[in-house]
């Protein structure tokens, strides 16, 4: 099971629906839990996304993706606040990917992150959903 945290609530409505489109499609390919909670989660392999990050293009993402599945029972990806995370959380997980370069607003980095997992996936199952 793949969890994401989203710290804070998504307020923006195109968010809002996006995050349920890719939510719903990524069912068919993994189970995966949005949780949206003020609290930063403590335990199991938990991966920040995070602008000073390691940057992946969709292909190597995929790749990435498929090894933690394979040797993580519970992987968390969490989206930080507006303000981003605290620093002494980020000194404690290593695990960090960035989006992009650039600053996005969080919430459309919600939706990017649920878009650039489902490719992920596709792209791992061979469907042409990635062109």
């Amino acid at each position: 099971m793949i969890k994401i945290t989203f710290i804070g609530k998504t307020k923006d409505r195109f968010s809002q629906e996006k995050i349920q489109d890719y939510l719903q499609r990524l069912q068919k390919y993994q189970r995966v839990e949005i949780q949206e909670t003020e609290k930063l989660p403590q335990e199991g392999l938990i991966i920040l996304l995070e602008e000073r990050g390691k940057e992946f293009t969709s292909l190597e993402f995929a790749n990435y993706l498929q090894k933690k599945i394979m040797n993580e029972k519970n992987t968390t990806f969490v989206c930080g606040p507006a303000k981003g995370f605290p620093a002494d959380y980020l000194k404690q997980h290593s695990e960090k990917l960035a989006l992009s370069k650039f600053t996005l607003q969080h919430e459309l980095a919600r939706v990017l992150f649920l878009e650039q997992l489902y490719r992920a996936f596709t792209i791992l199952k061979k469907e042409p959903y990635h062109k």
